[in-house]
């Protein structure tokens, strides 16, 4: 499998007019390819190119870092996987701690005071389905060489029906820790009086109760919109497919105060 070497840029020169030609000379990008990638909010991480070799994805950071951008650089053991998360099942808003069991059944409690970081976002998935649908039409040919005994040929056209599921989720980040709560695996039940009709709305009490106890936190909804993860991630990945590389951008970004480093998992250069 090749490697991934991302090299993201998460603010641009301050007073720089032709920063997308800058940009587009280093990470050899055409002026708009350039231009689009400098018009996405600023603060966010956005993938600007990727490399094979760790070596040259480190260059080309640090020739942005002279011009004056601010990058982040992501190598594959850097991206955040499920086998590293938590994934909340039950969870228990107490006085000082978190309290939370997994869908393994798993339990641990955290006090609110250690997260650093909130993330809130919407996974987007997307099927396809291909359905064939058989008929018979006329067909003057047959019917002529048969004698009018066979009348109509069959036929057969392929049709694809796709459909696109979303669904919220949080992340929450201590020291080494990655909480996470989503929308459709968790067990409301906890939430008591504040407990709504529909999952959506007891979802957002959910994200509410955690922003209100976890004060500590820094936090970021830059993921909640396809087209604001499609920006962040670029031509060159799908936020169907790899949404865990736009979260650890965001993440790693924030949490290593977006300095020119490898991201939390990457050691080293090269």
């Amino acid at each position: 499998m090749r490697s991934l070497n991302i090299v993201a840029v998460c603010r641009m020169p301050d007073k720089m007019d032709d920063a997308a030609a800058v940009l587009g000379g280093i990470v050899d990008l055409t002026a708009y390819e350039a231009a689009s990638r400098l018009r996405v909010s600023r603060g966010v991480p956005v993938v600007v190119a990727v490399y094979p070799d760790p070596s040259t994805a480190e260059d080309a950071a640090g020739r942005l870092e002279s011009a004056g951008f601010v990058t982040v650089v992501l190598k594959d053991d850097g991206i955040e996987s499920e086998d590293q998360r938590f994934i909340v099942r039950k969870f228990s808003f107490e006085d000082t701690r978190l309290s939370v069991e997994s869908r393994d059944g798993d339990k641990m409690s955290v006090d609110y005071g250690r997260f650093d970081f909130m993330l809130r976002g919407t996974c987007i998935t997307r099927s396809a389905r291909t359905r064939v649908e058989k008929g018979r039409k006329f067909s003057l040919g047959r019917a002529v060489i048969s004698g009018g005994l066979v009348m109509s040929r069959s036929t057969k056209r392929h049709h694809v029906d796709t459909s696109e599921s979303r669904e919220g989720f949080v992340h929450l980040y201590a020291d080494d820790l990655i909480m996470v709560f989503r929308e459709s695996s968790l067990v409301y039940s906890s939430l008591g009086s504040l407990m709504k009709p529909a999952r959506p709305a007891n979802f957002a009490v959910v994200v509410d109760e955690l922003r209100r106890r976890c004060r500590n936190v820094s936090f970021s909804d830059s993921l909640l919109a396809r087209s604001a993860q499609a920006q962040i991630l670029g031509p060159l990945f799908s936020p169907e497919e790899d949404l865990d590389i736009a979260i650890s951008l965001v993440t790693g970004a924030a949490r290593e105060s977006t300095c020119h480093r490898p991201l939390p998992g990457n050691r080293g250069r090269g």
